[in-house]
């Protein structure tokens, strides 16, 4: 008996071992873990995926489509979303788009992105409904929360270089991903920008990063940062984007209300107020307020053109804990309910009860 517990312990050790995810990257669903409310906040859309390489930028497309019957009649809209990876002048951006009608609901991605990125157009049925985030950059804080060294922005460190970006899909479809993995210039530090695209509501391992139907996550994995004192913490500063007058700073979230007699759902940017270290997943401290984010003259013109001539910029300011200098992190943009209210509910036993209970009935 002893041999065949003994043997069974082994079984599951690898499969425990089997399901931490390997040196590249793993898009799946937590099991044990789902978001509350989520068929009624984050219910099933009908959406497609497509990877873009462009000249200057480097995107994922996604569109999220929802038709809806009715008495009084039939309702359409549809969320765009555009991921572009970053160059070495362009930080890493994510807009999303919201349309209303028939027409916003037979977008042409590809045609969408390219006349946004290279003529600064958006297309007419999702003017005045966009949303953006861009990660800017990270900077060593002492005790007294006084910069150290030089800030670490999200570029590229050559010229003229775009982040070469690896695709990724994974529960049979459901999860669609674009990654990238690079070292800002005179550093040692290794940053991943990482797009995610989903079908259904629910979080997943990487990360530990709330996503939905009607979400676009950028995950940012930052590994081997060069602390001076392990005293000290990491701040990152990531751009929270609207028109001018158009958000309202609630929390870690701008909000763009749109109560109206359409019945139109808020869009917003927004930041976790938590982060994962290693196994741990842990609260950061999160400011929000106006500032400048500092973009380049083609980010900015990209920027414009979805968003108008005058942008709001909230800068969103997280610091990490003291000492930490590996961790994941994920700010968001989103149609409706903001993903990170949505908590998470534990749904299944865990590996170990499981092991119990086998043991309980064989023995």
């Amino acid at each position: 008996m002893r041999s065949f517990i003994v043997f069974i312990a082994l079984i599951v050790a690898a499969a425990y071992a089997a399901s931490k995810p390997d040196e590249g990257i793993t898009l799946k669903f937590d099991t044990d873990s789902n978001l509350t409310d989520a068929k009624h906040d984050f219910a099933f859309r009908v959406s497609a995926t497509k990877y873009h390489p462009m000249k200057s930028f480097n995107m994922l497309l996604w569109s999220s489509l929802s038709l809806n019957f009715q008495e009084e009649g039939a309702s359409a809209d549809a969320i765009v979303g555009l991921g572009s990876l970053p160059t070495d002048v362009c930080f890493p951006f994510a807009l999303l788009c919201y349309g209303f009608g028939a027409a916003a609901v037979q977008v042409n991605l590809e045609s969408f992105s390219n006349n946004l990125i290279n003529n600064a157009v958006l297309d007419a049925n999702f003017a005045g409904n966009v949303v953006g985030i861009s990660a800017l950059a990270m900077q060593e804080y002492n005790v007294d929360d006084i910069p150290v060294g030089k800030p670490i922005p999200f570029l590229m460190p050559g010229e003229k270089e775009v982040c070469k970006g690896t695709e990724l899909s994974g529960e049979k479809g459901s999860l669609t991903g674009y990654s990238c993995l690079f070292t800002p210039k005179d550093t040692e530090t290794n940053v991943t920008i990482t797009y995610v695209a989903t079908r259904k509501a629910g979080i997943i391992e990487y990360g530990y990063t709330p996503v939905s139907p009607r979400s676009f996550e950028m995950i940012i994995e930052v590994s081997n940062y060069s602390l001076s004192d392990p005293r000290n913490h990491v701040r990152m500063t990531v751009g929270l984007l609207t028109a001018s007058g158009a958000g309202t700073v609630e929390g870690n979230a701008n909000i763009v209300h749109r109560d109206d007699e359409e019945g139109k759902d808020d869009l917003y940017s927004a930041v976790s107020g938590y982060a994962v270290f290693g196994e741990e997943r842990k609260e950061v401290h999160v400011e929000v307020s106006s500032g400048d984010a500092g973009f380049n003259t083609e980010l900015l013109s990209v920027l414009q053109g979805a968003l108008g001539t005058n942008i709001d910029t909230q800068i969103a300011k997280i610091d990490f804990p003291a000492g930490k200098t590996d961790f994941v992190y994920d700010p968001a943009v989103g149609c409706g309910s903001v993903i990170y209210k949505a908590g998470a509910s534990t749904t299944t036993l865990s590996l170990i009860v499981a092991f119990v209970c086998v043991l309980l009935y064989l023995f």
